[in-house]
């Protein structure tokens, strides 16, 4: 039995631009972009996802050409729309681990530091902390099964052929990257001040004694005072993450024409 070289070609492109947009997702978004997971695994996720959702998935239009130049800004069309939905999750989880560097740096703890296993660069130890505690919440949450849900979604939203992001989408993308620096500094900001009371208390008392070596035990002092706040905001970290969530997912729906 012989296949027409279209026909073989069709049959491969009804896989292949859904496993461009889901795998491209799932190369950025946060667990399953990280370095400690390796491309064989994104690789067969990505592969089994793309089985398992592909009754739900609209077909691709027939006069679409996989090897031609509008096959070629399609493929670029589905990478395009499944790496920015995968950034929204980047951008919440950096939002937590710059607020731990933000209060590590504050309360003396920058010293802490080791390699992120995520990115691989040198990172406040503090800010590993929250960056694993965030994760777990995403994880807890079922926040990769709405990723997922949310893809699933955008091919009848996006259709593969017929749907793309506009200028405006990148443009709303860019400006929650200014939300990640504001949120991050708006939750340390009850660090920051209490922190810099502390330092201006014992700046206070050294210059009406200089004699005593108070910077000696301010050190110390601001350490604990740093845990302390530390393990304050820890206890309501979890009503921040539910805000920012909610927020990324709203960013999400808009990038893919949906109303959560």
């Amino acid at each position: 039995m012989e296949y027409p070289a279209s026909v073989v070609l069709d049959f491969i492109a009804n896989y292949f631009w859904p496993y461009t947009r889901i795998s491209a997702m799932l190369m950025v978004m946060s667990v399953t972009g990280a370095r400690f997971v390796s491309t064989r695994i994104r690789l067969y996720l990505g592969l089994a996802i793309t089985f398992a959702v592909m009754p739900a998935i609209p077909a691709v239009p027939a006069d679409l050409q996989l090897l031609s130049f509008q096959g070629f800004m399609t493929t670029l069309e589905q990478l395009i729309i499944g790496v920015a939905m995968g950034m929204v999750t980047q951008f919440m989880v950096q939002t937590f681990v710059m607020l731990g560097q933000i209060l590590g740096m504050q309360a003396s703890l920058g010293f802490a530091s080791m390699v992120d296993p995520a990115n691989g660069q040198n990172t406040p130890l503090l800010g590993q902390l929250f960056m694993f505690l965030v994760t777990l919440f995403f994880l807890a949450t079922d926040g990769h099964l709405k990723m997922i849900q949310l893809l699933v979604m955008s091919f009848k939203s996006l259709p593969i052929g017929s749907g793309s992001l506009t200028a405006v989408d990148f443009r709303e993308l860019a400006l929650w990257l200014g939300t990640m620096f504001k949120v991050a500094l708006s939750m340390s900001l009850s660090g920051i001040i209490a922190l810099l009371t502390v330092n201006l208390s014992f700046g206070v008392m050294t210059r009406a004694a200089p004699q005593l070596n108070i910077f000696s035990l301010g050190f110390a002092f601001a350490l604990m005072v740093g845990l302390l706040l530390c393990w304050y905001i820890i206890s309501g970290l979890y009503t921040h993450y539910d805000l920012y969530w909610n927020q990324g997912e709203q960013q999400v729906c808009s990038l893919i024409r949906l109303t959560c």
